[in-house]
């Protein structure tokens, strides 16, 4: 399906540092707002996944900039990461992050006035989709997972080497055993009770390399469970991390947006949208 023209127009988004509390924590963040011709329905927040790089990394920067000519743009580094404070964890809610992505939701409609489409990419997604089944038709008007659209094992020491893995790369504090967060996190099975509260529209953007099994044997059955308007893009070209496909990853969310929402996005004079090797269920 080919994407539609771009609409040509002058004008830069403004950048600007913005401050994000939430839970305790002072947040790094930063706002994109779209030349004054725009006219945006809503505001997307941008949550970055398990990289140190935080909202730096290059998939989240480069939706901020392609996105930013049409809708107002929000991103911010979870705690632990990038140049956010270190993460503590007293219990599991502190693992799932998915308080400060209603806390930059918040943030975006007390900035902007309008109500968030979450984005995540990997954790990001994952993060996102617990905050919007949380937070959905009061402060979030949709979700997009980027290769997120996946459930934790239900297996306590499956469970277990994932939690390993995260507090080896991460700036964390741990005042829980780590044995006690991955069996609390296993057995409330978090991401099929958020799955099945969602109610705002799901786009589901994946990854057809993607190279994390786990990812791969869940992600097509939480978006079955899924009882909201959603839709599945799957990149067949594509990794987990999107390498050489940022484009194609801006042109899918921006063209679901505007079958949505209803108004045709808004790219930099001279560029033109490309077509994107996708797959729609």
């Amino acid at each position: 399906m080919p994407a539609p023209r771009a609409v040509a127009m002058g004008g830069e988004p403004r950048h600007s540092v913005v401050e994000l509390r939430s839970s305790g924590y002072e947040l790094p963040c930063e706002l994109w707002e779209p030349p004054s011709v725009a006219k945006p329905e809503v505001a997307l927040v941008l949550c970055h996944g398990a990289t140190q790089k935080g909202m730096r990394h290059e998939l989240i920067r480069h939706l901020a900039s392609r996105l930013s000519y049409r809708w107002p743009v929000l991103a911010f580094d979870l705690p632990g990461f990038g140049r956010a404070p270190r993460l503590v964890i007293r219990g599991p809610d502190d693992y799932l992050y998915y308080a400060h992505a209603l806390a930059a939701a918040e943030r975006a409609e007390e900035l902007t006035g309008l109500k968030a489409v979450l984005v995540g990419h990997s954790m990001g997604g994952r993060v996102s989709l617990q905050a919007a089944a949380r937070g959905g038709g009061d402060l979030v008007a949709g979700v997009i997972t980027i290769a997120g659209l996946y459930d934790f094992p239900s297996s306590p020491s499956e469970m277990l080497r994932l939690v390993e893995d995260f507090v080896s790369f991460v700036r964390v504090k741990l005042e829980v055993p780590v044995e006690e967060l991955a069996r609390d996190i296993a057995e409330r099975r978090v991401m099929e009770k958020a799955i099945r509260a969602l109610r705002v529209p799901l786009l589901a953007v994946e990854a057809g390399r993607e190279h994390y099994a786990f990812i791969r044997n869940s992600r097509y059955g939480l978006f079955k469970a899924a009882r909201c308007p959603k839709t599945l893009v799957l990149l067949g070209k594509a990794d987990h991390k999107f390498k050489e496909h940022h484009e194609a990853v801006a042109n899918v969310i921006a063209d679901w947006l505007e079958h949505y929402l209803g108004s045709p996005a808004i790219w930099p004079r001279g560029k033109t949208r490309g077509n994107a090797d996708r797959r729609l269920a």
